[in-house]
C-alpha cells in the first residue's frame, strides 16, 4: 500500500515533468530529483515507475529520460481516477459541484447484482452535479450500501465519494471498475443537465473494491458530451 509520504513524493515529481512537458525543458535524472526534492533513491525510483507506467516519461538505461509532452492534452483519463473538479479545473474553467438528491432506497435487482447485494438492501443514493463556469457538465448517481440500515445523522453527503464511503463504514477502496458506454438521456438527468430529452450523453458506470474484494459503491456518471475529451495513453512495445 502507499503512504501518504510516497503519494506526496509522486505529487510532487508530477508537478517537475508537466514543468518540463510544458516548457520542453530535460527531465532530471534520479540523483538530482533525490537531492531537490530530499528524498531516498528507492523512493524516487519508484515514483518513476508509477510515471512511466502512466505513459508520462519513458526510462531507457544510459539515455535520457524522455518526456510524453503530448500527454498534458488529455485533461480527463478513462485509465485513471481524477476528482471531477480537478479535470474542470484543468481544462481552465472554474468549477462547482452541488447536491440535487440525497435518500436512502432498496436496491433493484440490477445494481442490487453490481453491489454484490440482494435485492432490497438499503443503500444511500446520492445525486451531484458539476458546473463549468456556471454551465451543467457532469451529473453522478452515487449508490453506497449500507452496512448497519440507516444513514449516520451526521454524514456529510457532500463530502468526496472516498471519505462518504469510510464515514458509512466500508473498507477503503483500492480499485475502481469502469464501463464507459452512451445514453440519450432521460428526465430528471436531462433537467440537471439542462439538456432536452434524448439528447446523446457519456455515462460512465463505476464499482469500487476494497482489497478484500468488497463492493463500496455503484456511481454512475452522466457527461455533456462536447464539455470533456476523454482520452487513454498507451505505451507501444
Amino acid at each position: 500500500m502507499t503512504s501518504r509520504r510516497d503519494a506526496g513524493l509522486a505529487d510532487r515529481i508530477r508537478r517537475i515533468w508537466l514543468d518540463a512537458a510544458r516548457s520542453g525543458a530535460a527531465f532530471p535524472g534520479e540523483p538530482a530529483l533525490a537531492r531537490e526534492l530530499q528524498a531516498s533513491r528507492p523512493a524516487v525510483r519508484e515514483a518513476l515507475v508509477r510515471l512511466e507506467a502512466e505513459g508520462l516519461i519513458n526510462k531507457r538505461q544510459g539515455a535520457e529520460t524522455a518526456v510524453n509532452r503530448a500527454a498534458v492534452e488529455i485533461a480527463a483519463r478513462l485509465d485513471q481516477q481524477v476528482d471531477n473538479e480537478e479535470i474542470i479545473e484543468a481544462m481552465g474553467r472554474k468549477a462547482s459541484m452541488d447536491i440535487l438528491e440525497a435518500d436512502v432506497i432498496a436496491l433493484n435487482e440490477d445494481d442490487a447484482i453490481a453491489l454484490d447485494l440482494t435485492k432490497g438492501s438499503k443503500a444511500l443514493r446520492v445525486a451531484k452535479r458539476w458546473r463549468a463556469d456556471g454551465v451543467p457538465v457532469l451529473v453522478a448517481i452515487n449508490l453506497i450500501p449500507l452496512l448497519h440500515g440507516d444513514k449516520p445523522a451526521d454524514a456529510d453527503v457532500g463530502q468526496s465519494l472516498f471519505r462518504l464511503v469510510q464515514r458509512l463504514g466500508h473498507q477503503k477502496v483500492e480499485w475502481e471498475l469502469a464501463w464507459p458506454s452512451a445514453t440519450n438521456l432521460e428526465p430528471p438527468v436531462s433537467d440537471w443537465l439542462e439538456q432536452p430529452p434524448g439528447r446523446a450523453a457519456l455515462t460512465l458506470e463505476m464499482v469500487g473494491v476494497s482489497r478484500a474484494g468488497h463492493r463500496a459503491y455503484l456511481a454512475t456518471e452522466f457527461h455533456v458530451p462536447t464539455a470533456f475529451r476523454y482520452g487513454l495513453i498507451r505505451s507501444v512495445r
